[in-house]
């Protein structure tokens, strides 16, 4: 993993470093072992030459497709999904 990715691990779980001063954030990035363009790039905050840099894609998506549900053609009758009432047994 590259030292920006686990510098921007580190901010992301540790809420402290999200509060970081510009002086004190500077001087986290300066500290890092990144070459200039990724240290400027993540003092300007600049999160498209960040990914450009890394190598990173332009999108992602994430679609979710719901399951497949039987058509019923009256909602008073059971489904597959759904036990039928039992009833008692008459009594004579």
């Amino acid at each position: 993993m590259s030292n920006v990715i686990q510098f921007l691990e580190t901010l992301g779980n540790n809420p402290a470093m999200t509060r970081l001063s510009a002086a004190d954030y500077a001087a986290a990035v300066a500290a890092l072992d990144v070459d200039d363009a990724q240290r400027q790039a993540l003092l300007n905050r600049d999160n498209a030459a960040l990914n450009d840099l890394l190598g990173g894609r332009e999108k992602m998506l994430c679609v979710v497709w719901p399951a497949d549900e039987p058509v019923r053609k009256d909602d008073d009758q059971p489904g597959e999904d759904q036990p039928a009432e039992e009833t008692p047994p008459e009594q004579e």
